[in-house]
Parts: C-alpha cells; sequence; structure tokens
C-alpha cells in the first residue's frame, strides 16, 4: 500500500513575535536600542541591552526585550528563563506572558504556553492575538473543539483576523468538516487576498475531498503569491499523483526539492510517485535520500517497506516496518501490514501478541489494518465490516462532486460496466471471462474500464473481444472515471477489485453509475453507503451473516462462473518431476504461504505424523519462508524432506495457457487438497476441484472462511466440508487411511463436474442476469437496494 505524506504546513501555526507596548523609561539609550530592534539590527540591539542590564539589573523591560531577542536568535531556553525574570519582577504585563508563551510553543512546551497565554489574557482580556496563539497550541494537542473557541473569541475582538479565519479553518479540517473549514478559508481570502497559506489551507481542503482540479488550483495561487513556498509545491505534487499525471507530480516535488535541498518530505512523495510508475529502484533511492535527511521519519521507512516488499526482498521490508512501527507505532495501516509482511515470510514468532494487537487497533477504531489483510488474519466477519468501515470512512468518503444522476430513458439495454486491474491472466478474470461471453447481449450492453493498460496477453485479448466497449482509463483521474462512466449512461457499475491491489474505490464514492456493486474480487463487506450489492450465494453468506455487510445481497445458487476454456493438458506427467514419492499419499496446499496460519501447520504436521510415508507437497514460497516452515516442521517432529516444494513454472504471454493446463494436469498426481484457513483457497481449490482432486476444508464464519465450503455446496460434495479443526485433522487422516472411501469421492468429484452448479458457466451468467434485472426494475421503480433471491438460491419462502 503506497502512502503519500502529506504535509499540510501552515506558516501561520507558527507564532508571530510583536514587541510588547511601548515602554517608558527615564533611560536615555532604552528608546534606541528598541528602535535598533524593531528595525532588525537584533546584534546592535543586544549589546545595547546588555549594557543598560549592567547599570539596571532589575530592569523588567529590558530583560524582557532581551528574551525576545534571543527567540529570534533561535535560543528559547535562554529567552524562557530572561522573559521569566521579567515576570517576577512586574507580572502584571500581559506582553511578557504572551512572548514567554511563544518561547514556550516552539520548544514544544505546549501546556506552560497555554498557561502563559491564558495569564496574558487575563491581564489583557481583549488580547486577539493570545487567543490566536492559545488557539494554534491547541491544535498541535488535537484539542481542536477548544482551539476552535480560542478563535473564535480572537475573531469577536477583531474582526478582520484573516488568520484566525485560516486556522481556525484547519481545526475543522482536522475534524473532517470540510465543508466549513472552506468556508473559513476562503473568508480569510476575502479578507487578505494576497495570503498564501490561506490558499494553501484551501487546497488541502479541497483535496480531501477530492476536487483534486481545484486543489491544484490554489496550490499554484499559493505559489504565485508566494515562489518558494516549498509544502505548497509539494502537495501540488500528490494532487497531480492522484489524479494519475505522475510525471508532472513528480516535476512539482522536483520544485519543492529544488527550493530546499533538505525537504525529507517532498523526496517520500516522490518515491511514493515513482513507486507507482513501478520504477521501484528509483523509488527506493528517494526515500533512502528522504530518510538520510530525516533519521527519524517514520514515514518515509514505512513507504521505502512497501516497495522492498513489492520487490519482494522480504528481509528489507520487515526490517523497514520494524524500524517505522519503532519510530511510530500510529502509522495509518503499519500495524497490519507490518504482520502481513511477516506472513509472507512464515515467520510466526509473536504472532498471536501481534495479532491481538491488531484486534485491539481495529476495535479502538484505529486505522491499523487494511480490509484485505484483515481477512487473512481474522475469521471474525464483525472484524471485517469494522476495518472495512475505518477504511472507507477514512480514505474514499462519499465524493457528491459530480452531484445527482439522471434516469436514462426506457426501452434500452442495460448498460453494464466492469470496473477493474485485472483484465489479464488472474483470478478475477478466470471467474469473469465465460460470464462475459455468455451474456445475452440483446439485454445487455457491456463496457470495461481497465486500471490497467501495461498487461497485454491472451485474457486480456479475450476479453477484449468479448466485451462490446473496452476502455483503458489508467491514466485518469478517480472523478474523471467517474464521470465517463456517467456519460456513457452505465446502469450498474461492478467493481471487480474491492480493496484489492491496484483498487481506485474513488470511482465509486464518486458514483460512477446509479446501482453499483461489488462482484468476484472482495469476499467481505465494502462498508460503503454507496455500493449497494453485493453478488454471492446462500453458503458463503447465510441470511444469519447478513448484519455483517453494509450492502444488500443478490444471491444466485452460484457466486463462480469457471472458465471452462483453462484446460487439463495431457501431456504425461509423473510424481517424480515434482520431486514427489511415487508411492506414498501426497497431501497438497497450492495456497499462497501468508495463508498459512501457525494452528493450520499444527494440524498438517499431526497429519503427516499419522500417515507414513506421506508428504505435503506446497508451492515453493520466498526463500526465508522455505527456511522458516523447514524450521517450524521440524519443531513439531516431521523431517524436512516431508515438504516438498516446486516452483512456480514461468513462461511467455503466449505459452502461459499451456501453462495452465500443465498447472492444472499436476493436481492429478495428489491424493488430497487441505485448505487453509481464515482465508480459503479460492481459485486454488476450484482448480483442484476441476482437475478432480477432492478439497478438504473447515467451513468458518466469515465469507472468506466459506469460499470452499461454498465450492463443494457448489459441487455436491458436501461430506469434505468439516466443522471444527479437529473434525478437519480426523478426516485427512481417514481418507489417507482408506483408500477406497477417498476413490469414491474422487469419482464423485469427476461425475459431478459435468452436472453442478459450480461449472454450469451458461446457467451462473443467466442467474447472474437475473440479480442484474431485479436490481435494475428496482431502481426504475424508485425503490431502494434490497436482498435479492434468485430462483433455487432462497429459501421457498422467499422465492
Amino acid at each position: 500500500m503506497a502512502r503519500n505524506i502529506k504535509k499540510y504546513t501552515n506558516p501561520f501555526l507558527k507564532v508571530k513575535v510583536p514587541l510588547a507596548t511601548p515602554i517608558i523609561s527615564a533611560s536615555p539609550n532604552l528608546n534606541d536600542a528598541l528602535a535598533f530592534h524593531q528595525q532588525g539590527h537584533l546584534n546592535q540591539a543586544e549589546a545595547m541591552y546588555r549594557q543598560l542590564i549592567e547599570i539596571e539589573p532589575r530592569n523588567s523591560d529590558v530583560l524582557h526585550l532581551l528574551g525576545v531577542i534571543f527567540h529570534q536568535n533561535g535560543n528559547d531556553h535562554a529567552a524562557i528563563d530572561l522573559i521569566g525574570q521579567a515576570i517576577e519582577i512586574n507580572p502584571n504585563v500581559a506582553g511578557f506572558h504572551y512572548n514567554r508563551g511563544i518561547s514556550l510553543q516552539k520548544i514544544n512546551q505546549s501546556e506552560e504556553a497555554i498557561s502563559s497565554y491564558d495569564r496574558a489574557i487575563f491581564l489583557n482580556p481583549s488580547f486577539a492575538e493570545a487567543y490566536f496563539n492559545r488557539g494554534n497550541v491547541l491544535i498541535g494537542l488535537m484539542q481542536l473543539e477548544a482551539s476552535i473557541d480560542s478563535f473564535d473569541k480572537a475573531i469577536y475582538l477583531k474582526s478582520d483576523y484573516a488568520e484566525a479565519y485560516s486556522n481556525r479553518g484547519v481545526a475543522l479540517q482536522k475534524l473532517k468538516q470540510l465543508e466549513s473549514a472552506i468556508s473559513n478559508f476562503n473568508k480569510a481570502i476575502d479578507l487578505k487576498p494576497d495570503y498564501a497559506e490561506a490558499y494553501y489551507n484551501l487546497g488541502n481542503a479541497l483535496k480531501d475531498l477530492k476536487q483534486l482540479e481545484s486543489a491544484i488550483s490554489n496550490f499554484d495561487k499559493a505559489i504565485d503569491l508566494k515562489p518558494e513556498f516549498v509544502e505548497a509545491h509539494s502537495n501540488r505534487g500528490i494532487s497531480l499523483q492522484e489524479l494519475k499525471q505522475l510525471n508532472a507530480a513528480i516535476a512539482s516535488f522536483d520544485k519543492a526539492i529544488a527550493l530546499k535541498p533538505d525537504y525529507a518530505e517532498a523526496y517520500s512523495n516522490r518515491g511514493n510517485a515513482l513507486k507507482e510508475l513501478n520504477q521501484l529502484d528509483a523509488a527506493i533511492a528517494n526515500y533512502g535520500f528522504a530518510i538520510n535527511l530525516k533519521p527519524d521519519y517514520a514515514e518515509a521507512y514505512f513507504n521505502l517497506a512497501t516497495a522492498y516488499q513489492e520487490l519482494k526482498h522480504l528481509e528489507a521490508a520487515v526490517t523497514n516496518y520494524d524500524i517505522a512501527f519503532n519510530l511510530n507505532p500510529d502509522i495509518e495501516y503499519l500495524q497490519g501490514m507490518r504482520q502481513h509482511a511477516r506472513m509472507f515470510m512464515c515467520d510466526w514468532r509473536n504472532a498471536s501478541e501481534s495479532l491481538i494487537a491488531c484486534e485491539s487497533a481495529i476495535a479502538r477504531n484505529k486505522q491499523s489494518t487494511a480490509p484485505l489483510i484483515a481477512l487473512t488474519l481474522f475469521d471474525k466477519p464483525q472484524l471485517h465490516l469494522l476495518t472495512s468501515k475505518i477504511f472507507v470512512n477514512s480514505k474514499y468518503p462519499q465524493n457528491n462532486a459530480l452531484g445527482e444522476i439522471n434516469k436514462r430513458s426506457d426501452g434500452c439495454k442495460v448498460r453494464l460496466g466492469y470496473f477493474s486491474a485485472d483484465f489479464y491472466f488472474h483470478p478475477v478474470a478466470i471467474w469473469l471471462a465465460e460470464q462475459i461471453e455468455n451474456h445475452d447481449k440483446s439485454k445487455f450492453e457491456l463496457f470495461a474500464f481497465s486500471f490497467r493498460s501495461d498487461i497485454k496477453d491472451p485474457m486480456r485479448a479475450r476479453l477484449e473481444a468479448a466485451f462490446d466497449h473496452f476502455i483503458d482509463v489508467d491514466k485518469m483521474s478517480d472523478l474523471d472515471v467517474a464521470k465517463l462512466s456517467r456519460q456513457l449512461g452505465i446502469d450498474i457499475a461492478l467493481d471487480l477489485s474491492g480493496f484489492t491491489k491496484d483498487s481506485r474505490t474513488g470511482i465509486f464514492a464518486a458514483r460512477a453509475a446509479p446501482i453499483q456493486v461489488s462482484h468476484l474480487g472482495f469476499p467481505g463487506s465494502m462498508a460503503a453507503s454507496y455500493i449497494d450489492y453485493l453478488i454471492s450465494d446462500m453458503h458463503s453468506i447465510p441470511e444469519s451473516s447478513q448484519k455483517y455487510f453494509t450492502e444488500k445481497i443478490a444471491y444466485v445458487p452460484c457466486g463462480y462462473t469457471y472458465d471452462s476454456l483453462r484446460l487439463v493438458s495431457d501431456e504425461p506427467m509423473s510424481r517424480s518431476q515434482f520431486g514427489l514419492p511415487e508411492n506414498g499419499f501426497v497431501f497438497t496446499c497450492q495456497n499462497g504461504c501468508q495463508k498459512f496460519m501457525p494452528e493450520v501447520f499444527d494440524i498438517w504436521m499431526n497429519i503427516l505424523k499419522a500417515v507414513p510415508n506421506s508428504v505435503l507437497w506446497l508451492m515453493e514460497p520466498h526463500s526465508s519462508a522455505l527456511a522458516n516452515l523447514t524450521k517450524e516442521a521440524q519443531a513439531r517432529g516431521v523431517a524436512s524432506d516431508r515438504l516438498v516444494f516446486t516452483k512456480r513454472e514461468t513462461v511467455g504471454e503466449e505459452q502461459e495457457r499451456a501453462r495452465i493446463g500443465r498447472y492444472l494436469a499436476s493436481y492429478k498426481l495428489a491424493d488430497l487438497f487441505l485448505d487453509t484457513w481464515p482465508y480459503n483457497a479460492g481459485t486454488t481449490a476450484i482448480d483442484a476441484l476441476w482437475a478432480g482432486l477432492p478439497v478438504l476444508t473447515k467451513a468458518g464464519i466469515a465469507a472468506v472462511s466459506r469460499m470452499a465450503t461454498s465450492a463443494l455446496k457448489a459441487i455436491e460434495v458436501p461430506e469434505l466440508i468439516t466443522s471444527t479443526a479437529q473434525e478437519y485433522q480426523d478426516l485427512a487422516i481417514q481418507l489417507a487411511s482408506d483408500p477406497q472411501k477417498l476413490k469414491r469421492i474422487k469419482d464423485k468429484v469427476q461425475e459431478k463436474k459435468a452436472t453442478c452448479a459450480l461449472f454450469d458457466a451458461s446457467g451462473n451468467t443467466k442467474h447472474i442476469e437475473d440479480s442484474y434485472i431485479r436490481m435494475y426494475e428496482r431502481y426504475r421503480a424508485d425503490l431502494p437496494p434490497e436482498h435479492i433471491y434468485i430462483t433455487d438460491a432462497a429459501p421457498k419462502d422467499k422465492k
């Protein structure tokens, strides 16, 4: 997950340094010293103040002014001491307390600074600047309502106080009251049209509202007024990046760096843009520059870790996640990503403690674990729902910039828009291809909106031919894609990604279509008010689980539409090709190793120990995961040679279909597929069943923990579904020990392939089409979304 480091710096959050009220003194030199001070000749003024102190050590005015000099020269500790001496001599001068508060604020002694401002206000209740600075300190303490109250008092005392309006807007923005924040920034600009910081703050609020073009326009105004405004250049770059104008974004970051060569945040943001361009080595270099400039820059370590993870440099990724966590454990989504990276390494040290910590943070509404990672770690649908709510509210709130959608006239085909980054040889495409090819073109017009144009393979070519319209939108902003979808009159927008890699949730936040559906890609609730339906079946999401979904469920008999063109190769294969024993029992799991939980591995090792001459055949993972799995097996009393690892075959695009055929055929060499939990096998389990290999699963609670259950119900082999870990273990051992029982199940799997719902692509497409028609009819009748039951998907009283 890329992370944009935003630096919403507001120079007016830094305190100003007005001098105290005019001073009347018998000393002939004090006014001369004050004149030098006000003209900016600090050295001369300091020298004269020191002479005056020699003459009159308890002159409070001189002590105070000397303290101000020290503050201006960056020595706030000395300033606090000197102004404190002035206050001891004369405690009733509001300006003394005010300027001492400024120095205390500068060294982050916030509570003491507030006390000084409070004393200044007590002595001078009309001291607007003291209220203003007090509000700034309270923003830093995240006491936002209190800060707004202080700004209100400053504005009451000084109605044209543009800075107070602007910083009031900053507080409102942090409270996510963006419309009110924008109103305050605009008021500040009305009062002070050349106020660069207010334009900058307005740009930030508009950016949060995803009004990116307007945000950039205001950053430009800030830069026109203040060309050296480095934060405006950097945040302009972030907005351009969100608009997918990546080279222009990099140019903005370059300008910020040119103005401020030690600007670590700009280097980190530049790295994010380069990472999105898939220039990972260059991204890593920029994160390194940021860290060299700012060694405690936790967010840069986090970004560096994500880049290493994409490169499959897992040890480096985990190392940098750990550094980031030690520096700042509250970085958004760091906690979950750190644990997930360890799962890819099968590094289960302290896994229980880490999972408890992740769960606790989610329960406290912390942005700690991304939704997809939560699905991997927990079989707790209430936790999954909460994780998605936290994520979507913080990252993708509803965007009303495009307004309402007008209904199209009747009599037209229903226009379906499929949105995805995965229109190539990818699991989503496996489920989608025959669905698109089997659609009734007399009723539906099909549009593909592709988020990736860089992958051209036979599956993409096949899908391009199947759709009526195929549009690459990877260079367009989310808002522009939503606008295009509306212009094309899309009736039902199908999000095939959810919260998976390369998803574009912002498109749906802006309402790409009047009906929006989550389909195929994400096996959980998106918890977004603008996603109306989710397509599933009664086995994945029983009616008792509807409470864990904000979407209405469109129930179909089978939620899968498997690609029957994934042909099982008839090339001769032998166990010896894969290092498997010719006569022993072969258990297999071809899931990614990040799905392996210690509990599941414990059971697998128990099974191996109970079944002589058996092996567990796994896809070869990262070298660190392979070493850890071998070590974990040995720790459980299982010899390392009973784990057999096979590298995934890699071929050119033109050979991919043949590779898939060989991969499917290899399942025939195994005896039983062992499922994982809480994240079940999805495509791999159904691939195994397609090849004729039985799949053993444990039914969980969440939809992601019931994917294999759904598949086994759809192929009508429910005897392979267990309810507990012990049942799972016992049945695996029983099947390995009873060849006749296993053969009967294998024969049943092979027999049911031809007639079952699981592999009925045409029938499943018809059911899904029926659900689309029902959704569309409700919309046309001005009825809100409601659960939909198609044919035998429903109990009799729900049909």
